[in-house]
Protein backbone atom coordinates (compact mmCIF):
# COMPACT_ATOMS: atom_id res chain seq x y z
CA UNK A 1 0.00 0.00 0.00
CA UNK A 2 1.45 3.34 -0.88
CA UNK A 3 1.22 6.13 1.89
CA UNK A 4 1.79 9.89 1.14
CA UNK A 5 1.10 10.92 5.01
CA UNK A 6 3.17 14.05 5.98
CA UNK A 7 3.47 12.37 9.45
CA UNK A 8 5.17 9.45 7.93
CA UNK A 9 8.99 9.00 8.72
CA UNK A 10 11.78 6.95 6.40
CA UNK A 11 13.67 4.71 8.03
CA UNK A 12 16.74 6.76 8.27
CA UNK A 13 15.02 9.46 10.46
CA UNK A 14 13.25 6.51 12.92
CA UNK A 15 16.35 4.76 13.26
CA UNK A 16 18.19 8.12 14.38
CA UNK A 17 15.28 8.97 16.48
CA UNK A 18 15.40 5.46 18.02
CA UNK A 19 19.26 4.98 18.47
CA UNK A 20 19.44 2.27 15.94
CA UNK A 21 20.74 1.39 12.49
CA UNK A 22 18.39 1.18 9.50
CA UNK A 23 18.98 -2.42 9.52
CA UNK A 24 18.03 -2.95 12.80
CA UNK A 25 14.54 -1.77 11.94
CA UNK A 26 14.56 -4.47 8.82
CA UNK A 27 15.57 -6.97 11.42
CA UNK A 28 12.74 -6.25 13.92
CA UNK A 29 10.23 -6.35 10.48
CA UNK A 30 11.71 -10.06 9.93
CA UNK A 31 11.23 -10.80 13.15
CA UNK A 32 7.42 -9.34 13.54
CA UNK A 33 8.15 -7.08 16.50
CA UNK A 34 7.91 -4.27 13.69
CA UNK A 35 4.74 -4.25 10.81
CA UNK A 36 5.89 -4.17 7.66
CA UNK A 37 5.75 -0.42 6.83
CA UNK A 38 3.79 1.32 4.28
CA UNK A 39 5.86 2.49 1.23
CA UNK A 40 6.05 5.62 -0.58
CA UNK A 41 5.56 6.28 -4.38
CA UNK A 42 9.45 5.71 -4.63
CA UNK A 43 9.32 2.38 -2.66
CA UNK A 44 10.77 4.17 0.76
CA UNK A 45 9.72 2.76 3.72
CA UNK A 46 7.52 4.94 5.50
CA UNK A 47 6.62 4.57 9.23
CA UNK A 48 4.33 6.13 11.89
CA UNK A 49 6.21 8.57 14.54
CA UNK A 50 4.62 5.72 17.24
CA UNK A 51 7.30 3.66 16.27
CA UNK A 52 10.23 5.28 17.60
CA UNK A 53 8.64 4.19 20.79
CA UNK A 54 8.12 0.94 20.16
CA UNK A 55 11.82 0.32 18.54
CA UNK A 56 12.77 2.38 22.08
CA UNK A 57 10.98 -0.10 24.11
CA UNK A 58 12.24 -3.67 22.19
CA UNK A 59 15.79 -1.89 23.23
CA UNK A 60 14.82 -1.34 26.83
CA UNK A 61 13.38 -4.76 27.23
CA UNK A 62 16.97 -6.02 25.44
CA UNK A 63 19.44 -3.85 28.27
CA UNK A 64 17.31 -5.79 31.34
CA UNK A 65 18.09 -8.87 29.24
CA UNK A 66 14.81 -9.98 27.75
CA UNK A 67 15.38 -11.86 24.58
CA UNK A 68 13.37 -10.06 21.08
CA UNK A 69 11.64 -13.75 21.25
CA UNK A 70 10.25 -12.68 25.00
CA UNK A 71 9.93 -9.04 23.72
CA UNK A 72 7.59 -9.93 20.94
CA UNK A 73 5.35 -11.74 23.09
CA UNK A 74 5.01 -9.01 25.51
CA UNK A 75 4.18 -6.72 22.41
CA UNK A 76 1.77 -9.16 20.52
CA UNK A 77 -0.32 -9.50 23.59
CA UNK A 78 -0.58 -5.50 23.70
CA UNK A 79 -1.24 -5.66 20.05
CA UNK A 80 -3.91 -7.83 20.79
CA UNK A 81 -5.49 -5.81 23.53
CA UNK A 82 -4.05 -7.79 26.08
CA UNK A 83 -2.26 -6.43 29.19
CA UNK A 84 1.55 -8.01 29.56
CA UNK A 85 2.65 -6.58 33.09
CA UNK A 86 2.09 -9.73 34.35
CA UNK A 87 4.33 -11.82 31.87
CA UNK A 88 6.76 -8.54 31.98
CA UNK A 89 7.18 -9.50 35.76
CA UNK A 90 7.75 -12.70 35.24
CA UNK A 91 10.16 -12.68 33.07
CA UNK A 92 12.13 -9.73 34.98
CA UNK A 93 11.95 -12.30 38.23
CA UNK A 94 13.65 -15.11 35.96
CA UNK A 95 16.39 -12.22 34.67
CA UNK A 96 17.36 -11.14 37.72
CA UNK A 97 17.64 -14.58 39.19
CA UNK A 98 19.50 -14.64 36.17
CA UNK A 99 21.96 -11.66 36.56
CA UNK A 100 22.97 -12.69 40.26
CA UNK A 101 23.91 -15.71 39.24
CA UNK A 102 25.94 -14.28 36.71
CA UNK A 103 27.40 -11.53 39.26
CA UNK A 104 28.38 -14.23 41.45
CA UNK A 105 30.20 -16.24 39.21
CA UNK A 106 32.04 -12.86 38.22
CA UNK A 107 33.30 -12.29 41.35
CA UNK A 108 34.48 -15.77 41.53
CA UNK A 109 35.99 -14.97 38.27
CA UNK A 110 37.23 -11.48 39.96
CA UNK A 111 39.04 -13.32 42.70
CA UNK A 112 41.08 -16.03 40.76
CA UNK A 113 42.19 -13.43 38.05
CA UNK A 114 43.05 -10.91 41.42
CA UNK A 115 45.46 -13.65 42.67
CA UNK A 116 46.68 -15.20 39.25
CA UNK A 117 47.76 -10.81 38.74
CA UNK A 118 49.06 -10.64 41.81
CA UNK A 119 51.04 -14.22 41.30
CA UNK A 120 52.40 -12.96 37.91
CA UNK A 121 53.40 -9.62 39.17
CA UNK A 122 56.39 -11.84 41.54
CA UNK A 123 57.44 -13.32 38.20
CA UNK A 124 60.60 -12.12 35.76
CA UNK A 125 58.13 -11.86 33.05
CA UNK A 126 60.55 -10.21 30.48
CA UNK A 127 62.87 -12.97 31.03
CA UNK A 128 59.69 -15.75 31.07
CA UNK A 129 59.24 -17.81 28.38
CA UNK A 130 55.38 -18.96 28.42
CA UNK A 131 54.50 -22.76 28.50
CA UNK A 132 51.70 -24.59 27.78
CA UNK A 133 49.85 -24.58 24.54
CA UNK A 134 49.24 -20.92 24.66
CA UNK A 135 49.86 -19.01 27.45
CA UNK A 136 50.07 -21.01 30.67
CA UNK A 137 49.14 -17.78 32.05
CA UNK A 138 45.98 -18.04 31.13
CA UNK A 139 45.41 -22.01 31.19
CA UNK A 140 46.60 -22.15 35.01
CA UNK A 141 43.36 -19.74 35.57
CA UNK A 142 41.32 -21.69 38.47
CA UNK A 143 38.17 -20.89 36.30
CA UNK A 144 35.47 -23.82 35.99
CA UNK A 145 33.61 -24.68 32.45
CA UNK A 146 30.04 -23.01 33.34
CA UNK A 147 32.14 -19.74 33.57
CA UNK A 148 34.29 -19.10 31.18
CA UNK A 149 30.99 -20.09 28.95
CA UNK A 150 29.37 -17.12 29.59
CA UNK A 151 32.44 -14.62 29.59
CA UNK A 152 31.66 -14.29 25.90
Amino acid sequence: MIMHSQDSLKAGAVAKAAGVGVQTLHYYERLGLLQKPKRSATNYRLYAPEVIRRVQFIKKAQAIGMTLEETKQILDLKDHGREPCRQVAELGKKHLREINARLAQLRAYRRALAKSVSAWRKENLSERHCAGEFCDLIERLPIGRNLSKKIV
